[in-house]
């Protein structure tokens, strides 16, 4: 896993970063279009919230890297989640949802226990 990590870490942070940026554009765009041209709405949506806050904390953590985890990178990716579920709302065939914020802030959580158990092996 440590050989993995460090194959990870040798690309620049603005390689990560422009990934990230593409991730959160790709997000917000799938979270917008009409259920009916989401290819994968057979998906679980709560499992998908979670998986992909979970990716998007994992690139957030490779643009921006720390030693530890700052209180400033589960507040934005909670901020985004919060944001994106407020855009929902202005369309008129998607709403604001509560369970979908919950479910991203879930894969926040996912993520930093993975980053704790990974790190700490």
């Amino acid at each position: 896993m440590t050989d993995l990590i460090a194959a990870i870490a040798v690309l620049p942070p603005s390689t990560w970063q422009a990934l990230l940026f593409s991730a959160v554009v790709f997000a917000v765009f799938m979270a917008l279009i009409p259920h009916r041209f989401d290819p994968t709405r057979f998906i679980n949506d709560k499992v998908k919230h979670a998986l992909t806050f979970v990716v998007l904390f994992f690139l957030l953590d490779l643009a921006w890297p720390t030693a530890n985890v700052p209180l400033w990178k589960p507040v934005s990716l909670f901020s985004l989640g919060v944001l994106i579920e407020v855009f929902q709302s202005m369309t008129s065939y998607r709403r604001f949802c509560i369970r979908d914020i919950l479910a991203n802030s879930l894969g926040i959580l996912v993520y930093i226990g993975l980053r704790v158990v990974v790190l700490s092996v």
